[in-house]
Order: C-alpha cells, then sequence, then structure tokens
C-alpha cells in the first residue's frame, strides 16, 4: 500500500449555522420525536434548532399546567 503524505485535507464546515427549522406552531410533534430529532440533528453536527412556536392559528405546546392552550386548534384535520 502506498501512502501519499503530500495530501492535505481540510475538515471544517464552510457556514458557522447549520441547523434545522421546526415549525410546531401548525403541527403538534410529540416528545420522542423531538428528541429523535434532536439525535439527528447531532449525528450530522447540526448545532442549532430553531422552533417556531406561535403562530396566529394557536399554540401547540403541552403545558400540563395551562390545557386550555392545547384545548383550541391543536389538531389540524
Amino acid at each position: 500500500m502506498h501512502v501519499n503524505r503530500q495530501v492535505r485535507v481540510v475538515d471544517a464546515p464552510r457556514m458557522a449555522y447549520r441547523g434545522l427549522m421546526l415549525d410546531v406552531a401548525r403541527n403538534f410533534f410529540d416528545k420522542h420525536f423531538i428528541v429523535r430529532l434532536l439525535e439527528v440533528m447531532a449525528m450530522y453536527k447540526m448545532n442549532a434548532l430553531h422552533l417556531h412556536l406561535t403562530d396566529n392559528q394557536g399554540w401547540r405546546l403541552e403545558v400540563p399546567t395551562l390545557p386550555e392552550l392545547t384545548d383550541v386548534n391543536v389538531w389540524i384535520f
């Protein structure tokens, strides 16, 4: 096997921000989905998660102490 010692590999991202936007304002995702998404993002070395939390249609994050936030307009049919 021949080893070429003249080769230099530079492995760095072109952009400082590598991320994903998840729209939880319009679609409901459970905790397990978001945890799995974070694991996949870590696998691909993404460093930012943008959560679109609210919109004019309503609030989608479940807050056990405030159930009225998710009572209206939670599910899209």
